[in-house]
């Protein structure tokens, strides 16, 4: 004979599983990136070719009212092309710039929705699996009778 389980645990187990569920709407709807990207546009002004050990092409920017020639992590570009590069948060003397389009922009929505449910669909699982365990082991009352 199954023993009933009392509304207050009931109701632990609603607020367990609505307070996860407000945690993974919170967890989705978080902002992707809390640090502002700098961006600027670059002319190639040196290409390298992408065999060489040290395959940087030179690109000169200005920012502010300075012009600069920096490294650009990437090669193959062609002379005097323009790039979207983006700026490191340090932009006083020597420093290399990354390609805008090779820069991660966050994950998108439906790769964290997707990774969200495959998670809560793992935790569900885990506590069925728990339950089911649980209810097939006698109880030490049952035995002693």
């Amino acid at each position: 004979m199954a023993v009933p389980r009392s509304p207050v645990r009931w109701a632990l187990v609603l607020l367990v599983v609505g307070l996860t569920a407000v945690a993974a709407a919170v967890a989705l709807w978080w902002p992707r990136t809390s640090a502002e990207v700098r961006r600027a546009t670059a002319t190639v002004v040196a290409p390298a070719s992408c065999g060489d050990a040290e395959a940087y092409d030179q690109v000169e920017l200005t920012i502010g009212d300075r012009k600069h020639t920096v490294k650009l992590d990437g090669c193959g570009h062609q002379q005097d092309e323009v790039v979207e590069v983006v700026l490191p948060a340090d932009t006083t003397g020597e420093f290399t710039v990354q390609a805008a389009a090779s820069t991660p922009q966050g994950m998108p929505f439906d790769v964290r929705l997707t990774t969200l449910l495959m998670c809560l669909s793992g935790l569900a699982g885990g506590l069925y699996a728990y339950l089911l365990t649980r209810r097939s082991q006698p109880t030490a009352s049952a035995e002693a009778a």
